[in-house]
């Protein structure tokens, strides 16, 4: 597979399609096509979604995405390429009123039942139903498939690239796939007809660093299980596990704090490639690349091959940053962070392999991931190669200190198992489910209140359609001619993956050829896939446990409003119990309004049937579990079974048994 030059020009192609007026917003960042009010009537907060009837002709964002890893020159550069016309509507900044009250913190008015829908703390679907079969038919989630598969064919008609697409939902695994392209770009389609599907493989660059992370995680679970010492969490500290790290002695006491965790979400301090790429002036890069000619890409990959040489040069470089102050994307941290992760493994296992080894061994093979893997591509995996027609490193062995950085290749299959598996099953595999809630969460949020930064997530803020704002939790990764990116949302089941290959010649990507943007594209998928998720949900919360339920002594009447399942009613032995509830509130400061007046909110929980009553309007952590019963069983504790086949309430505080009407 020879290598065929490439430039590393990439294009958004957002020609998204609306299928009901409930879209939810994902937000990308400072600049967008398009705005709508979110939060008040006096900011907007801007949104990446097309209109049905602003044509195909959408304005391309041009970036360069992702050379994201050890050797890597992750730019993502948004550049505007076309102006303002009836089918490119005016790039625009994130807007604000010009008018500031003084009020930094906006709270909703002292009146419950009008508050502004957008200042509750709407729930997710409980926990226990994001595995339920129904939501895969329900006639929300079978159209926005449909109308997917004529977005992705519409939006991808015009360029040579290969892709490869898979979404995930935790109740059956691959729900969807699309492909489209052949397999060996850099040659005829007469010589080489082969069309990619779920096997084809491709170099996902900065997403090995989601395994990087997920080997320190394993590695955590398999040392608890076998009551090893010292413990490995992403809490260690870098020089307990890996003493021979070192920085200048001007930042020894900077060196000593680093964690594993702030390795993962690139806090560390440490130096994007640090030794990597060096220069003596900026005439050294050069515009167009010269065929035949190296450029800082190829040439940086002689530096920092092995462990000691790494370790080496980090030890005479100055940190970039404070630790913990910003993240800093930093590809030499995870090469550090294989390389400690390394050391712990042959302490708990008593082995030495190499990192691209211990993976395979840990994840891969019992993930069932047989088409990934890291390093010198296996002789029976060719075939399934993809090689884009522009440059491109494809048959380009990493050095294996780098691999955790970037060196894994991949198939949406295997990542759909992998997403299915390891992100969404209610039951993790390899990790313990506490360990991936933790895993799923933003470390830093940007002032942008759009983006944040997990270990090692690169998240964006979903706004749906009630309101509820969520991280979807993305990781991008590209070299040369290749482009990937997973992405999940945990709280509605359901993960993405979407690798691409480039088709354009160098000579057609110096000239402005169009390529894939997979970033683009998952926002088209979640845009799609997730208001009709959201409604399925919704469906089956409201048909499973709204209604009227009786007993010989009590009634309670739930309903589904604004997003919530509620409780309007529960008398129990002649107690009303939502003004019992109200009552224990009065006891902190005397009597105060009816905070239960209009009814509570149920919470699921993450245990089945189990649902937690909160006030309306306020967030799931103002409970009432501060009372509870001799067994333990709090006020705020509802518990749901079908009995005979009829949905029953438990409410053990009034030895309470209801049954669904």
């Amino acid at each position: 597979m020879a290598n065929i030059n490439s430039g590393m020009d990439d294009r958004f192609q957002n020609s998204h399609a609306r299928i009901r007026s409930y879209e939810p917003t994902i937000h990308r960042g400072y600049q967008t096509m398009e705005s709508r009010p979110l939060l008040d009537e006096k900011s907007a907060i801007m949104e990446v979604e097309g209109g049905k009837n602003k044509g195909k002709n959408w304005l391309m964002n041009t970036y360069w995405s992702a050379i994201g890893f050890s050797m890597g020159m992750l730019l993502t550069l948004y550049i505007v390429k076309t102006g303002p016309g009836p089918s490119n509507p005016l790039l625009q900044k994130r807007q604000t009123s010009g008018v500031y009250e003084g009020n930094t913190i906006l709270a909703s008015g002292g009146d419950l039942s009008v508050a502004a829908p957008q200042w509750r703390c709407v729930p997710p679907p409980p926990a226990f139903l994001l595995d339920d079969p129904r939501v895969m038919q329900h006639p929300a989630v079978k159209l926005a498939l449909a109308q997917l598969e004529l977005t992705l064919k519409a939006d991808t008609f015009s360029n040579k690239d290969a892709l490869s697409i898979s979404i995930v939902h935790s109740s059956k695994g691959k729900i969807y796939e699309f492909h489209r392209g052949r397999k060996r770009l850099n040659e005829s389609s007469s010589a080489s007809p082969a069309r990619v599907d779920g096997n084809s493989i491709y170099r996902i660059a900065s997403v090995s660093k989601v395994f990087a992370v997920l080997e320190a995680l394993v590695l955590s679970r398999q040392a608890q299980l076998k009551k090893f010492v010292p413990e490995l969490t992403l809490e260690s500290r870098l020089q307990d596990v890996l003493p021979e790290f070192r920085l200048p002695l001007e930042f020894k006491g900077e060196a000593a704090d680093i964690t594993l965790g702030q390795l993962g979400s690139h806090r560390s301090g440490l130096g994007r490639d640090m030794g990597e790429m060096v220069f003596n002036s900026t005439a050294d890069i050069i515009w167009p690349p010269v065929p035949g000619q190296e450029t800082f890409i190829e040439k940086y990959y002689k530096h920092n091959t092995s462990a000691q040489e790494l370790l080496t040069t980090v030890s005479k470089n100055d940190l970039i940053w404070q630790v913990g102050e910003t993240p800093s994307y930093s590809n030499t941290g995870f090469s550090i962070l294989g390389l400690a992760t390394g050391k712990y493994r042959q302490k708990l296992k008593k082995q030495t392999k190499s990192w691209a080894s211990a993976v395979k061994d840990d994840i891969l093979d019992p993930l069932g991931m047989d088409h990934t893997f890291a390093g010198a591509i296996p002789r029976s995996l060719r075939k399934d190669i993809v090689v884009p027609n522009s440059r491109h490193m494809v048959d380009l062995i990493v050095p294996a200190v780098h691999d955790p950085a970037g060196g894994i290749f991949s198939t949406s299959n295997d990542l759909a198992k992998f997403l299915h598996k390891l992100l969404l099953s209610r039951n993790p595999s390899l990790i313990s489910n506490s360990q991936r809630l933790n895993w799923l969460r933003s470390i830093h949020y940007n002032t942008d209140a759009i983006t944040s930064v997990g270990v090692p997530w690169e998240s964006f803020r979903a706004i749906m359609p009630d309101y509820a704002a969520y991280n979807i939790y993305f990781k991008g990764g590209g070299l040369p001619g290749q482009f990937s990116q997973i992405s999940t949302f945990p709280e509605f089941g359901y993960g993405v993956s979407v690798l691409s290959s480039v088709g354009s010649s160098d000579s057609e990507l110096v000239a402005g050829a169009a390529t894939t943007d997979p970033l683009g594209l998952s926002f088209t998928i979640h845009n799609t896939i997730a208001p009709a998720i959201w409604k399925a949900y919704n469906s089956i919360v409201t048909a499973d446990y709204a209604g009227t339920y009786i007993s010989s002594d009590g009634i309670a009447r739930i309903a589904f409003e604004n997003g919530f399942l509620t409780i309007k009613e529960i008398q129990l032995h002649g107690v009303n119990i939502l003004t019992k509830a109200d009552q224990l509130i009065w006891r902190q400061g005397g009597k105060q309004i009816n905070i239960f007046e209009y009814g509570a909110g149920l919470i699921g929980t993450g245990f089945p049937g189990k649902f937690r009553a909160v006030p309306l309007f306020t967030c799931v952590w103002s409970g009432f579990d501060i009372v509870t019963t001799k067994s333990g069983w709090g006020l705020d504790l509802f518990v749901f079974k079908k009995v005979n086949g009829k949905m029953t309430l438990f409410y053990e505080p009034m030895r309470g048994k209801l049954v669904k009407q």
